[in-house]
């Protein structure tokens, strides 16, 4: 089974905005796709170690999305039939909210490309494939869409400006330096 991104987009978009899940919906609704799939959920105390682990002020918006996305679209049903019985259901959530640390809940809300990054990471996580694309379509896209790497090349691009800004302005004050002593000399 593979996970069709537009279906689960377009369903998501299809439901009402909801607040935020209390955070412990958000863990049985999450632990409960485990069940589904025949993989034992995190316990207590995996719940706790995750967010140590994730050491974030994000991390509880973060599941709360999960859940909503899990929830409300084919994504739980899909991740079900993905899963192998074998699966770690820590190490998976783990490695995903590391993967969507800067990602708030209201920027997959409310944003095209970082839901669509959030609902891929999900699937790679999972082990599972995108419908109608290769594995390396779909890596390929991914890394397109990676906040943290947009991110970088805006600092980048930034520092790039700052430079050239100073190199604007030491240009300048040359200039003027040399029309000053033209302008002594010629008098």
């Amino acid at each position: 089974m593979r996970f069709d991104i537009p279906l689960i987009r377009k369903q998501l978009a299809s439901v009402p905005v909801t607040s935020p899940y209390p955070h412990d919906l958000a863990v049985a609704i999450i632990c409960d796709t485990f069940r589904m799939a025949n993989v034992r959920p995190p316990s207590r105390q995996d719940w706790a170690a995750l967010e140590d682990h994730a050491n974030s002020p994000l991390w509880r918006e973060q599941v709360g999305m999960l859940a909503h996305v899990l929830a409300s679209s084919s994504l739980r049903e899909t991740t079900a039939q993905v899963l192998v019985k074998s699966a770690n259901a820590t190490d998976i959530l783990q490695r995903f909210f590391a993967n969507i640390a800067p990602l708030t809940a209201e920027m997959v809300r409310s944003n095209a490309f970082r839901q669509e990054e959030f609902l891929r990471k999900w699937a790679h996580v999972v082990g599972g494939e995108v419908k109608d694309e290769s594995p390396s379509q779909s890596t390929q896209r991914l890394n397109q869409l990676d906040y943290r790497k947009a991110q970088q090349e805006m600092v980048r691009a930034e520092e790039i400006r700052r430079k050239e800004a100073e190199q604007r302005e030491k240009m300048l004050a040359e200039a003027a330096r040399r029309e000053a002593e033209a302008r002594g000399w010629r008098e």
